[in-house]
């Protein structure tokens, strides 16, 4: 079923190449899995990507390492960079959250332009869809607010996973074995 999600006509993913967007948690994980699983019969190259933003020190560090060492099990270039998202937040007047997301789009933007990757995926699910509907109707967004988050954006964000639950995606890293780094 998530392999279907992940070539489904919206994604037009055949003969490029993407840039996974790894944190090293059960959605980025999955998603690396499965696109690693079909990359050859969908005829397509996939990169990994990991920021580590040094939030949750040794434990952000062994999300890295976890990472690092996955995509070698997979033989998936990883690339990996460090920002102190705390001084980044500060210096700019934003949030942990902002500041992490900025630095991490600019991040794999960056990798992308040096090694002329097609697209970027991130693991949004539909626990996320629902959650970002919610949050925007009670802002008061109207209704641009109940089309929620795009399967793809016109930069080259895909997020495959949208119509799968975490509940899915849990089982099926269960199935396969593979567990997120903090269950080590």
């Amino acid at each position: 079923e998530i392999a279907q999600c992940l070539v489904g006509s919206e994604m037009c993913i055949r003969d490029r190449s993407i840039l996974v967007a790894v944190s090293g948690g059960a959605d980025s994980v999955c998603l690396l899995h499965v696109l690693n699983q079909i990359k050859t019969s969908n005829n397509f190259k996939i990169y990994a990507a990991h920021l580590n933003h040094q939030i949750r020190g040794d434990e952000a560090n062994r999300d890295e390492e976890y990472v690092k060492k996955l995509c070698s099990e997979f033989g998936v270039e990883c690339f990996t960079e460090h920002a102190d998202i705390p001084k980044m937040a500060l210096e700019h007047g934003m949030t942990e959250e902002e500041a992490g997301r900025a630095a991490r789009y600019n991040f794999f933007q960056r990798i992308c332009k040096e090694n002329d990757i097609n697209y970027i995926a991130t693991a949004h699910n539909k626990n996320d869809q629902a959650e970002t509907v919610l949050m925007r109707v009670i802002r008061g967004s109207g209704l641009s607010g109940l089309r929620g988050i795009k399967y793809k954006r016109e930069d080259g964000v895909i997020r495959p996973l949208l119509d799968i639950t975490r509940a899915d995606i849990e089982k099926y890293l269960s199935l396969i074995h593979i567990s997120e780094p903090t269950r080590h």
